[in-house]
């Protein structure tokens, strides 16, 4: 008797699962879960595809370890030639013009983030915040054209030397970085709640103290986030360095003397190298790569100390309600007493940040007047639909405007349903866990993943390894890799944007997961993630250092997948850096600038449309 009231009792406290279960079939159940699985490997394939860029680079750079030897290989002296294989030179190039770009960069980037967020009236942020996006656009093939073109020759005259060296690299990869550190410190100011500036206005705090004192300090770590992100940018940069520097390895004399970069390196080697030499140039690609995902786990580690700040805060908060008060009269009274007039120094640093914002502005319409005024001359009917010809490349550039688009769309066609899935899995299904965070750490890792890098993986993995050659397919897979990122992060940001009750009401109508996922949340989440796959496609077609490896250099008209083919950004490349016919290599940068800036402009319209 009493067992049979225990079975009963059994029966009527089943688990909440179990009692989910029984509501729906079991083919309907089984189906589920199979979505749900195919979801996870969508999502996992982020952490394959690290893995896998570490396995094959550091397997094509094993000799490294067993004929080089580590001790040579962390020395000093690159000459491949004469069998020295030591990256310490190439090292510091990258260091040097890393240091250099961040401390123009920065500056500038979180000076245009304060002024926009904390000075600028709505009218002159709409005229600014576009052109910090449209930077962000501009190809970095585009920004080596201009520094060779515009500052080495500046820099030239000022140093009477050749005008290549870190400093020129400086200034190139100083544009290059303000719009990432923009556009995260912007971020990391609108999460300051304006209560805060309120508190310090009320204790007669001018604006830059309020600034200075009070809203910088409390969005410290969401600048250091960025500062870190652009570190990453700079570090892994290659065409535009590669432009700019002179690729000399060895220690420069000065700021103004040639040097190279492990990315310069790899990019100027790589087409001819074979044996140890190939060997070293992989093993550099696994210097960068390591270098690229610790500064990705740097800045998750600060993005969890900052969450847990916040958490804390709020509980201060809660438990003292005089705590934020007396947090910023701390802050307010803080530090040595000013020399002079605090309205003066309101006024002049206000200044400063407007004079930051204008300089990014400027450098904008510099960068894009300039190619628009010599490359608009050779724009012609001819020049757009006709084929190269000759050693001097002249006529038209037809075959490399088909194989961009080619190249770019094969990759959409393999990247978007990938990526939007993962999205799917990350914000519909996922729990917190640590597989979860494996994931999103190696979708990070992915995004931040040096593009030189990026080449090398696909040439061993999609050319070599799977025998696709120098194809659009071996191209379109490692760009797809490159955007799977991007959109992943875009979709999964407009799913968890679509508000919960519209999936209660669904699931109170009897619909299941997936029919929830499928007729519900993804169509209301379209536009934004529209606008992610635009803004990753004008991220492809800007790509030069992948399909450089993966595609090759012929001029011809692709049809089969396994053609190969020149794009816009290497066609570019060699007319400009070789010298071979500026004149063509003008009219394919304002091209290429506005295929790309398009592709931006109409990512920012279906944003706006969205809202």
């Amino acid at each position: 008797m009493e067992a049979q009231e225990n079975s009963q009792t059994e029966q009527n406290v089943q688990t909440p699962k179990k009692r989910e279960l029984a509501l729906v079939s079991r083919s309907t159940y089984i189906k589920e879960k199979a979505l749900q699985w195919i979801f996870f490997a969508c999502a996992f394939l982020a952490v394959v595809t690290v893995i896998l860029i570490f396995v094959f680079t550091t397997y094509s750079a094993l000799p490294v370890f067993t004929d080089i030897g580590l001790a040579d290989f962390f020395s000093f002296t690159w000459a491949p030639s004469e069998g020295h294989y030591g990256i310490l030179s190439l090292l510091a190039g990258s260091g040097l013009v890393t240091v250099g770009a961040l401390a123009m960069g920065v500056p500038l980037g979180v000076g245009t983030a304060v002024y926009l967020v904390e000075i600028a009236s709505k009218r002159v942020r709409k005229l600014i915040s576009p052109a910090v996006d449209l930077l962000a656009g501009i190809p970095s093939i585009i920004y080596g054209f201009f520094g060779m073109i515009i500052i080495r020759p500046f820099i030239a005259q000022l140093t009477g030397g050749l005008g290549f060296g870190a400093l020129t690299a400086w200034f190139v990869l100083a544009i290059m970085i303000v719009p990432t550190i923009t556009t995260l410190t912007i971020d990391a100011l609108n999460s300051i709640p304006m209560g805060i500036r309120e508190a310090s206005y009320a204790m007669g705090a001018t604006k830059w103290q309020t600034i200075y004192k009070v809203v910088l300090p409390a969005a410290k770590l969401g600048i250091v986030d960025a500062i870190v992100l652009g570190m990453g940018r700079a570090i892994g940069e290659t065409m535009a360095v590669l432009m700019v520097v002179g690729n000399a390895p060895v220690i420069p004399d000065s700021i103004a003397s040639p040097i190279s970069t492990l990315t310069s390196q790899i990019a100027l080697d790589m087409s001819y190298s074979s044996g140890l030499h190939r060997s070293a140039l992989f093993g550099m690609g696994v210097v960068l790569f390591i270098i690229s995902a610790t500064l990705v786990g740097i800045v998750r580690l600060i993005s969890k100390k900052k969450r847990g700040q916040a958490m804390s805060d709020s509980v201060d908060t809660t438990v003292d309600t005089t705590s934020s008060r007396e947090r910023i009269k701390r802050a307010l009274s803080h530090g040595k007493k000013g020399r002079i007039n605090k309205d003066l120094s309101n006024k002049i640093m206000l200044g400063v940040f407007r004079a930051a914002a204008y300089i990014t502005t400027l450098v904008l319409v510099a960068i894009i007047a300039y190619v628009v005024i010599n490359g608009l001359p050779h724009i012609s009917l001819d020049f757009i639909f006709g084929w190269p010809q000759g050693v001097n490349a002249e006529g038209g550039i037809w075959p490399t405007i088909v194989s961009t688009v080619y190249v770019t769309a094969l990759a959409m066609l393999i990247c978007t349903p990938i990526a939007v899935l993962a999205a799917v899995y990350l914000a519909e299904y996922a729990k917190q866990g640590k597989v979860v965070e494996l994931i999103r750490y190696a979708a990070d890792a992915l995004a931040s993943v040096p593009s030189i890098v990026m080449g090398l993986f696909g040439y061993a993995l999609f050319v070599e390894a799977m025998g696709l050659g120098l194809s659009m397919v071996s191209a379109a897979l490692a760009l797809a890799l490159l955007m799977l990122p991007i959109v992943m992060r875009t979709t999964e940001e407009a799913i968890r944007a679509v508000p919960r009750y519209i999936r209660w009401g669904a699931y109170g109508l009897g619909a299941t997961k997936w029919q929830v996922v499928s007729k519900i949340v993804l169509p209301s989440a379209f536009g934004r993630i529209a606008t992610g796959i635009v803004l990753a496609i004008g991220r492809a077609i800007g790509e030069t250092a992948v399909v450089l490896y993966t595609m090759g250099q012929a001029i011809n008209l692709p049809i089969s997948p396994l053609d190969s083919g020149r794009p816009m950004t290497v066609h570019l490349y060699l007319l400009a850096n070789d010298g071979i016919n500026m004149n063509a290599a003008y009219g394919t940068a304002l091209l290429l600038m506005v295929i790309i800036l398009a592709f931006n402009l109409f990512a920012r319209f279906l944003s706006r449309k969205r809202r």
